[in-house]
């Protein structure tokens, strides 16, 4: 493999994550500060539970495995399963980045409407143009998209690990967030759900 495709394989991923993670960091600090007060909290439910837990462990555990690969871990865990199939594995990358602007956009398009887990009370209205009239989770959309493609750039038993708890996280969280927006804004949030799909 030369150094002109392997140098994106080996950093690129560790840097996809790194940034999408400090920009969804300062993203939550900026409407946390825009709203006068938390956009950031997890409900005390074992369902919410289950999904702040994953969450966690998929970001930091992607973190630490994308980290030690492109620092040449030799460990089985973090080294790809594939061997050098490096096309496919660069086009893992791209779908990655393409995941990280679905990503940006999206959360770009809720505004000071975004939040992180379920909320106290819900945001004023509901956003349903844009992407999401086409999918009602595309900010999610986006991160799973980000998850596969870092765990096609990276191969390793410990992203694909990472990428299936990320999944397994978000569709708990959805479904949890559905229930939320049913309850804050009842017949408008049901005729939005009948006519946009969940995911695409």
């Amino acid at each position: 493999m030369t150094a002109a495709v392997g140098d994106p394989l080996r950093f690129g991923p560790a840097i996809v994550l790194a940034v999408i993670v400090a920009w969804l960091v300062l993203a939550t600090y900026r409407t946390s500060r825009e709203i006068g007060g938390r956009a950031y909290g997890f409900g005390m439910s074992i369902r919410q539970t289950l999904a702040r837990v994953l969450f966690a462990a998929a970001v930091v555990g992607g973190l630490v495995a994308l980290g030690l690969h492109a620092a040449g871990s030799a460990s089985a865990a973090f080294a790809p399963l594939a061997g050098e199939a490096s096309a496919i594995r660069l086009a893992g990358l791209a779908l990655a980045v393409a995941g990280q602007v679905l990503t940006v956009v999206a959360r770009s398009e809720m505004g000071c409407r975004w939040r992180v887990g379920i909320p106290d009370e819900a945001p004023d209205a509901l956003v349903t143009t844009g992407l999401f009239g086409l999918s009602r989770n595309p900010v999610f959309l986006g991160m799973l998209a980000m998850a596969a493609g870092l765990a096609v750039a990276v191969p390793s038993l410990a992203v694909i690990a990472c990428a299936l708890a990320f999944w397994i996280a978000c569709e708990v969280q959805v479904r949890d967030e559905e229930r939320f927006l049913e309850r804050s804004f009842g017949p408008a949030y049901t005729a939005y759900r009948s006519a946009v799909r969940r995911w695409i």
